[in-house]
């Protein structure tokens, strides 16, 4: 209806859940260095400083899902080490 007043949009305390696809557009639109989702899954995988392990993730069907409440602060804080070898680092398993 053309009189109604516009909608309050109301955040609710739910997770806000979104995966490797979606980071590159998140990442965009929070002012943060836009990186590739195959950069993002590296980063899961090999950053000890990565919030959530991609085994406690949820996982719908072949996907990953993450909060993005719990990545943001994760970007924010991380230092770019552009160049920097880590073949010559000992591999922590």
């Amino acid at each position: 209806m053309p009189d109604s007043p516009p909608e309050e949009v109301v955040e609710t305390g739910g997770p806000d859940l979104i995966s490797f696809a979606d980071m590159p557009a998140r990442l965009e639109a929070a002012g943060l260095k836009k990186l590739s989702k195959q950069r993002c899954r590296q980063l899961a995988e090999t950053d000890p400083d990565w919030p959530v392990p991609l085994a406690e993730a949820t996982k719908i069907g072949r996907m990953r899902l993450f909060d993005w409440r719990v990545l943001e602060p994760y970007f924010r804080s991380r230092t770019s080490r552009q160049g920097q070898r880590t073949d010559l680092k000992p591999r922590l398993e």
